[in-house]
C-alpha cells in the first residue's frame, strides 16, 4: 500500500485533482458572500496537492541517493 502513496504518478492526479475541485469550488461561490470561502479553498487544495507532490519526489530521490 505505501508503495502506491509514493508513486509519482498517483501523487500527480491527486494534485490535479485537488486543483480541479478547488477550482470548481471556487467558480461555484464567485459573486456570493462566501466567495472567501471559495479563494480559501482553492488555496489549500493547492497547498496540500503541492505538499504531496513535492513529499512524494523528496523521498524518491532520497531513496535513490542512498
Amino acid at each position: 500500500m505505501s508503495k502506491i502513496l509514493s508513486s509519482v504518478t498517483l501523487a500527480t492526479v491527486v494534485t490535479i485533482g485537488l486543483v480541479t475541485a478547488g477550482s470548481a469550488i471556487a467558480a461555484a461561490t464567485i459573486g456570493t458572500p462566501n466567495q472567501i470561502a471559495g479563494a480559501f479553498a482553492v488555496a489549500l487544495a493547492a497547498s496540500a496537492g503541492g505538499c504531496y507532490l513535492g513529499t512524494t519526489i523528496r523521498h524518491r530521490r532520497r531513496a535513490r541517493q542512498h
